[in-house]
C-alpha cells in the first residue's frame, strides 16, 4: 500500500474522523475509523459470519479500498449521528409542475441534504420560461428560477458530517429552456 500523504490526514480529520459534538475525538486514528466501518459493515451479516466479514472488510480498508464518503463518515457512528445516512447520492422523483409539488420536492430535498446525501433532479417536468400559468393570467418564470430555490435550500442546509450539500440538476435536450440551462451551467 502507498503511504498516506499529509493532505490525506487533513482530509481525514476534517471529514471522516468521528468526533463528539464538542469536538472530542472518538476515532483516534485512521485504523480506528477502519475498524468502526468494518464492524458496521459486517454487523448486517448473519451472526456466525460477522467475524469473517469484519476481517475481510478491515483487510480491504487497510489495503486501499475506500467506500463512499458517507460510509466512512457515518458507518458505526449511529450513537453520535443517529439521523445520518450511508448513501452518498440519491435521485429525486419527478418534480410536479405546480407550486405545491415544487414546494414538496424542495422539502424532500432539504430532508435528504440534512442527512448528508447528495441529490440529483431533472427539471424537464417544469414549464419553460414564458409559458402560461392557467387561471392566473400570468406566465411562468421558467425552470431555471425554480432551480435557484433548490440551490438556496442546499446552500442553507448544513449537510451532515460537516460536508456541504451536493446537488446535480439535469434537463432533457428537448426542453425549451435547455440553452438557458447550458449557459447557466457555464
Amino acid at each position: 500500500m502507498i503511504a498516506l500523504q499529509e493532505p490525506c490526514y487533513e482530509i481525514y480529520k476534517a471529514k471522516y474522523q468521528l468526533k463528539e459534538r464538542v469536538g472530542t475525538v472518538v476515532d483516534e486514528s485512521i485504523d480506528d475509523t477502519f475498524e468502526r466501518v468494518a464492524s458496521a459493515l459486517a454487523s448486517v451479516e448473519d451472526a456466525e459470519e460477522q467475524e469473517y466479514y469484519y476481517d475481510k472488510f478491515l483487510f480491504a480498508l487497510q489495503n486501499g479500498a475506500l467506500p463512499a464518503g458517507r460510509i466512512m463518515s457515518n458507518a458505526g457512528a449511529e450513537e453520535l449521528k443517529p439521523n445520518t445516512s450511508l448513501i452518498n447520492c440519491t435521485v429525486s422523483g419527478n418534480i410536479p409542475d405546480n407550486i405545491t409539488g415544487i414546494g414538496q420536492a424542495v422539502k424532500e430535498a432539504m430532508e435528504t441534504l440534512s442527512k448528508g446525501c447528495g441529490i440529483g433532479y431533472c427539471f424537464s417536468s417544469l414549464r419553460p420560461k414564458g409559458a402560461l400559468v392557467g387561471g392566473v393570467g400570468a406566465t411562468t418564470s421558467g425552470s431555471l428560477s425554480f432551480m435557484n430555490i433548490f440551490d438556496s435550500a442546499c446552500f442553507t442546509i448544513s449537510s451532515a458530517g460537516g460536508r456541504r450539500g451536493a446537488e446535480m440538476a439535469t434537463m432533457h435536450v428537448w426542453h425549451p429552456d435547455i440553452i438557458d440551462f447550458i449557459n447557466a451551467k457555464r
